[in-house]
């Protein structure tokens, strides 16, 4: 049974958002992803070039796309990328971006997750199939969905996948594509994100707030926000949460919904992430403009 909370109110910003690094790539960033342990960066571009920064935003290498990328994922430690493209390509990347290895879906890519330690890659494509491979290549598991995935990720301390369309359907899936449980969901979702223990799995489901999931798919009660909320980012403990909107608003939450942070930033958001510490973060603006954030408190 779901109820609502009410609105966090507002109070004096604990938490002071400071940029430490800014990176300027010639195009729109489409998204991001971030390597928690290492602290790389790899974000691509409406142009179709990848770009890996090190955790001071000092371009690393950079690769053009011959295809249009649709996600990106990478391993924790940064040992391991992969990218995906509207064609159904897959390909697995080295950490200098070189392709390892390259696989064909019959339809576009819409989600890419890869585990902590870089051994298996979950694939979810427009035709409601997740297909998941080993760091070789080879799938170990597939399932079928009711609607097509537009969300993965990988609980680190858990050998399984959560996973959410955009509309009307959440799950969690173990790495043969075994399905652990499914749920409906009355609301369109922006973005996924799980703590390290799987507890909390969170949904940004635009003006419906944040949903909040256990492990076992207990459902916990929403969360409204101040508004509609499209990308969320989770510490690695579950205590702080970054959420952005459709606007260039930023705002970090305590896990019982306390606001630490309102902060503006000079564009709309494209993209973000979280530190596993919930004390920097990694943004990416539709100017072109990617920032590295100090989130420690005051």
């Amino acid at each position: 049974m779901t109820s609502s909370l009410s609105i966090p109110q507002r109070t004096p910003t604990a938490v002071a958002v400071r940029a430490t690094w800014e990176f300027a790539a010639p195009a729109a960033p489409r998204g991001l992803v971030l390597a928690r342990e290492k602290g790389w960066v790899l974000a691509w571009d409406e142009k179709n070039w990848l770009y890996l920064l090190d955790r001071s935003g000092r371009r690393q290498a950079q690769v053009p796309s011959p295809r249009l990328l649709t996600a990106v994922c990478c391993a924790d430690d940064g040992s391991s990328w992969a990218a995906a493209g509207a064609g159904g390509e897959v390909w697995w990347l080295a950490p200098d971006l070189m392709p390892r290895w390259q696989r064909h879906l019959p339809h576009p890519v819409l989600a890419v997750a890869m585990d902590p330690f870089g051994q298996y890659l979950a694939v979810a494509d427009a035709g409601g199939r997740l297909t998941v491979f080993d760091r070789n290549g080879k799938p170990v598991g597939q399932a079928g969905t009711p609607r097509p995935l537009h969300h993965l990720a990988f609980v680190p301390e858990a050998p399984v996948l959560a996973a959410a369309a955009d509309f009307g359907f959440v799950a969690v899936f173990d790495l043969t594509g075994g399905l652990r449980w499914r749920d409906g969901l009355a609301s369109h979702c922006g973005a996924l994100a799980v703590a390290g223990r799987g507890d909390p799995i969170l949904l940004a489901c635009f003006s419906d707030g944040l949903h909040i999931y256990s492990l076992d798919g207990s459902r916990h009660d929403r969360r409204r926000m101040l508004e509609p909320c499209r990308l969320v980012g989770l510490s690695y403990d579950g205590r702080r949460i970054l959420v952005g909107g459709l606007s260039n608003r930023l705002l970090l939450l305590e896990a019982d919904g306390q606001t630490l942070a309102d902060h503006s930033l000079p564009q709309p958001l494209a993209a973000l992430a979280l530190g596993p510490l919930g004390t920097t973060a990694v943004v990416a603006l539709t100017d072109g403009r990617v920032l590295g954030l100090d989130l420690r408190a005051e």
